[in-house]
């Protein structure tokens, strides 16, 4: 059943690394937003960047030792997603290309981040149909 209740789940990794994965609904539509309370770090994607993410995830973990072109979702939240291997291997999100603010998500995470895209990302668009039904009664 799809809410407009916030969904929030957290994925922690085996060294003790919390994500924060909340799915919101909004005036402009449902966004998913990645926190890491650690760092005190946060970013918001629409569903396009959260798609993105999820197949950026992918792509990295078969990139291996290899590097990966970074990847961009446009529009009002978006998103430029970075492979980097140094000190450790992770995916960097940030807002704007030139922002030193970034969302760092470690490998040890990208294999449950995905399967939470996957069911946030349903559950997204899901919100979103039923936003454009609703504009349109």
């Amino acid at each position: 059943m799809v809410t407009s209740t916030p969904r929030i789940r957290e994925i922690i990794d085996a060294t003790g690394i919390r994500l924060r994965v909340t799915i919101d609904s909004g005036a402009r539509g449902p966004s998913i937003r990645l926190g890491r309370p650690d760092l005190d770090a946060e970013v918001r994607l629409d569903v396009h960047g959260a798609d993105l993410l999820c197949g950026y995830l992918v792509a990295a973990r078969l990139a291996g030792r290899q590097q990966l072109p970074d990847e961009t979702s446009y529009g009002p939240l978006a998103a430029t997603f970075s492979l980097s291997h140094d000190p450790v291997v992770r995916i960097e999100v940030r807002r704007h290309l030139l922002d030193d603010a970034m969302l760092t998500i470690p490998a040890t995470m990208w294999d449950r981040l995905y399967a939470e895209l996957c069911i946030v990302g349903a559950h997204a668009r899901a919100l979103g149909c039923l936003s454009t039904a609703a504009e349109a009664a």
